[in-house]
């Protein structure tokens, strides 16, 4: 086993667990009770075969919702903690998670797309180079991040079509698309089953 194959930076909500229906925003939004995580069944197997092949994981995210006022900064970070708890039942080894707990009007230097999350996670990671180094989402925002980290990029989701319209607008496109972490682990890992598009 490699021991060490590179970092990847993953987006949590939409990438690791479901997002949830809401009337009050313009996208589907992030669970804000512990009871509502729903990490998506095949995430723990998926991200054990990346660790076990010798890659470093982190998460990057994007958390206004406390500064929006609609959950306590506890449960957030219980929500988290949970999500970390399910998707490394299998043995996955997350090495650090990166939160902007900021609204998109505060300005931060942190919230995606805005890279400052992703430099983090590298520098966390022995100053990992950006050039060995994945961002992993379901938007537009994660891929410009990433690009604006030096890193490759991989877009997944049912919605990469109206992510890579929004995308075009900056001359972007990510390095990989899929459907889901399969998808990207098969192309990492070289699998024939992979159902992936490289573009």
């Amino acid at each position: 086993m490699a021991l060490d194959a590179g970092l990847i930076i993953l987006d949590r909500d939409g990438v690791l667990n479901a997002t949830l229906p809401n009337p009050n925003e313009p996208r589907p939004d992030s669970p804000l009770r512990v009871e509502a995580v729903h990490v998506f069944p095949w995430v723990p197997s998926v991200l054990r075969g990346l660790t076990d092949a010798g890659y470093r994981l982190a998460i990057a995210t994007n958390q206004p919702a406390f500064a929006k006022g609609k959950v306590s900064l506890e449960e957030l970070q219980r929500v988290h903690a949970r999500v970390l708890e399910e998707i490394s039942r299998e043995g996955a080894i997350v090495g650090s998670s990166h939160i902007c707990l900021h609204r998109a009007e505060d300005g931060c230097e942190c919230r995606k797309p805005k890279p400052g999350l992703l430099l983090d996670a590298l520098a966390r990671h022995d100053g990992h180079a950006p050039e060995r180094a994945w961002m992993v989402g379901d938007r537009a925002t994660d891929v410009l991040a990433g690009v604006a980290a030096g890193m490759s990029t991989a877009l997944l989701g049912d919605a990469s079509g109206r992510e890579l319209e929004e995308l075009s607008r900056s001359a972007v496109r990510p390095s990989f698309c899929g459907a889901d972490l399969r998808d990207f682990s098969g192309f990492l890992l070289g699998r024939s089953d992979a159902s992936t598009q490289d573009i």
